[in-house]
């Protein structure tokens, strides 16, 4: 019986489920399933739906062809279970693909599909007057310091903006700037 073939998750088949499976990322070799346990419905069908786009696009699989995946209640209710069965020769593949590390990039999407993500869209919104609403972490200050800090703050989310733009070009500045 194999084990630990994820960095958070282990092979489980030989344990019932109720002994076996705390919060993270699971599989059964035995059933060739992949378990995610989550501690919130929110989070797990995140994770649910980022599970499918990355079977989907990495191994270009289709979802209840290849694979379905169900959220359920675990363990008396207090948590919430993802569960992905494989059910064809491509679907089995993949899954020993993703347990004996043949595909980490993958692997770690599956790992971290519960985290929100944050894209650097969501980043550019923030614009100067949108500074004004950020309160700096410590005291309040009324000295006429703390006013010229304003103009400090707004420089500094400009730099920001300014630097992530450079640093990560969007798709058709890139291919202008290449060429």
């Amino acid at each position: 019986m194999e084990r630990g073939t994820f960095e958070q998750g282990r092979d489980c088949s030989g344990a019932s489920e109720r002994d076996s499976e705390g919060v993270g990322l699971w599989y059964d070799s035995d059933r060739l399933t992949l378990s995610g346990v989550y501690l919130d419905e929110i989070t797990a069908y995140r994770a649910r739906k980022r599970w499918i786009e990355a079977l989907e696009i990495n191994f270009l699989l289709e979802e209840r062809h290849d694979f379905s995946i169900k959220v359920r209640l675990a363990h008396g209710g207090r948590l919430y279970k993802v569960r992905c069965d494989f059910q064809t020769a491509c679907g089995r593949y993949a899954f020993w693909r993703l347990t004996h590390h043949q595909a980490p990039e993958v692997q770690f999407l599956l790992e971290t599909a519960h985290l929100p993500y944050v894209g650097i869209d969501d980043f550019e919104r923030v614009s100067c007057s949108d500074a004004e609403d950020f309160v700096p972490l410590g005291p309040p200050e009324v000295s006429k310091a703390s006013r010229n800090r304003s103009g400090t703050w707004e420089q500094a989310v400009r730099m920001m903006r300014s630097l992530a733009k450079t640093l990560i070009p969007r798709g058709t500045q890139r291919d202008s700037k290449e060429r």
